[in-house]
């Protein structure tokens, strides 16, 4: 008569378990931005675009800020996280061009030792080489439109893909 009722329950929770696992998982991915006045940098604030003419360096300081969160009840360690950084490409000549995106210019790693049970980490991705990738493209006929930045954790078994990637794109426009 237990076994009768143990077996429904223990088909419904392995049924259920990967839907109810707890995995580490990246939240959200914030843009900022350091403002330089009179060779003063700013603290860090929130950026919604850039704002840039064709040709133009971009004169602050550019970062990516990545909300990684742990929703298991274990410590998580030995993480990576992997990030590649991509320009939306579209010809000058030509406002109705729908452009397109260019392979990755900056693909980077970051390790995270460790994160504590039901904790969070934020990961701070500073070196874009933005303005180096936009002196490339002087002179070409060609400008960038966004950034795009795409990060994903390295998968562990049980995860779901869907929580271990994620994209933010930012656009740039000119003044």
């Amino acid at each position: 008569m237990k076994i009768a009722r143990t077996i429904p329950l223990l088909l419904a929770f392995f049924i259920s378990g990967p839907a109810l696992s707890a995995q580490v998982l990246i939240n959200k991915i914030n843009w900022q931005v350091s403002r330089v006045q009179d060779k003063t940098k700013l603290p860090f604030e929130a950026l919604s675009e850039i704002k840039l003419e064709p040709y133009q360096t971009f004169p602050h300081k550019l970062r990516a800020v990545v909300a990684v969160q742990n929703t298991s009840a274990k410590t998580a360690g030995g993480l990576v996280l992997r990030c590649a950084l991509t320009l939306h490409i579209v010809r000058l000549a030509d406002p109705a061009d729908a452009g397109f995106w260019a392979v990755p210019f900056r693909v980077e790693e970051l390790r995270i030792s460790q994160i504590m049970p039901a904790g969070s980490y934020e990961a701070k991705f500073i070196h874009s080489q933005l303005n180096e990738q936009l002196k490339k493209l002087k002179n070409t006929g060609f400008w960038a439109d966004a950034l795009k930045l795409a990060v994903m954790l390295d998968p562990r078994p049980g995860d779901d893909p869907s929580m271990i990637i994620r994209e933010s794109v930012v656009n740039i426009k000119k003044p």
